[in-house]
């Protein structure tokens, strides 16, 4: 081990006591933020082992056994103004709670309070927000300790949501004419077991991929509606080995049907692609969170429980 000069052990110390202090200052000043929004409310607030705070506003919802829940919220900095500077979401927001897939961690336990069509607000300590991260672009600074206000809407569960998306598929096949064999003058869309659709759109040659087997394909990603949100197309090639897990089951499960110089139309329900993905509260802050590499960078990009059409021609199998 180093030995540092009596003087620099001496700093080393004081530094050290310097920090502990401001932690100990920092946690005192949220912890008096916390008391004065509570003394200016009349309501009843329990606090969780993890240091939630939580009180209902509007309960006797319906209990259920599902755990996909579609909520709306607003959120604001606890001590700022909340008619100025709170966030509410404009459309209905689908989680799954209970999955580590809600960001801040704060709200994943907070949903566990709550039933169908129960209002709760809860104030969430800095640690169990945004930690030390900020996000100036919504006035969030770092060490913000976060009131927000949730409504569960609906809870579903996860055969709810599949039962949804296989009829959404259904409808997509017949909306985009796949069965017309004049536009589409190969095979009829197989509908497989799996709730998956596989529609051959240009013919290839020799056998399909085996596991184990390094593949090159060209790819455009969209959702039902026709919205792009990933391709590798012409120079930028996508490569991986078959089996490696390195990619969603359903596109793997689509290329293993696929011949070498194949095209094809993949439409894949969620539990086969991204699942719960990840949310982010408030969701204009989802790139940045995905910068940070606290959630994956496909949930920037896939909201939960979206089915995916890919659009996919093999160029190497070898």
């Amino acid at each position: 081990m180093k030995n540092f000069p009596p003087f620099i052990m001496v700093l080393l110390i004081l530094s050290f006591i310097s920090c502990k202090e401001d932690e100990i200052d920092a946690v005192a000043e949220e912890e008096a933020r916390i008391q004065a929004h509570f003394d200016s409310l009349d309501v009843d607030v329990s606090i969780s082992e993890s240091g939630l705070y939580a009180y209902p506003i509007r309960a006797g919802g319906i209990p259920s056994a599902g755990f996909v829940l579609s909520i709306s919220y607003k959120i604001w900095v606890l001590g700022a103004d909340s008619t100025t500077t709170s966030i509410r979401s404009l459309d209905t927001v689908v989680v799954k709670k209970n999955a580590n897939a809600i960001y801040p961690i704060g709200i994943d336990e907070a949903l566990s309070y709550m039933k169908e069509g129960e209002k709760w607000g809860f104030v969430l300590p800095s640690y169990l927000a945004y930690g030390d991260h900020a996000f100036p672009n919504v006035l969030i600074p770092a060490g913000a300790t976060m009131a927000v206000e949730l409504e569960v809407l609906e809870v579903r569960s996860e055969n709810d949501i599949l039962d949804a998306e296989v009829s959404a598929i259904a409808d997509y096949v017949t909306d985009n004419n796949l069965r017309d064999t004049v536009t589409y003058p190969l095979n009829q869309p197989e509908m497989l077991a799996n709730g998956m659709v596989y529609k051959r759109l240009k013919a290839g040659t020799g056998a399909t991929p085996q596991s184990g087997q390094f593949i090159s394909v060209t790819y455009e990603g969209r959702f039902l509606d026709g919205t792009v949100f990933d391709r590798a197309p012409n120079a930028n090639v996508f490569e991986f080995y078959l089996g490696a897990g390195s990619v969603i089951p359903g596109f793997e499960t689509g290329v293993q049907r696929m011949q070498l110089q194949e095209r094809a139309l993949i439409v894949i329900p969620s539990y086969l692609a991204y699942r719960e993905s990840a949310v982010v509260i408030p969701h204009n802050i989802t790139s940045e969170v995905a910068d940070l590499e606290i959630i994956p960078s496909y949930a920037s990009k896939v909201p939960p429980y979206t089915p995916l059409v890919f659009e996919i021609e093999v160029i190497g199998i070898n």
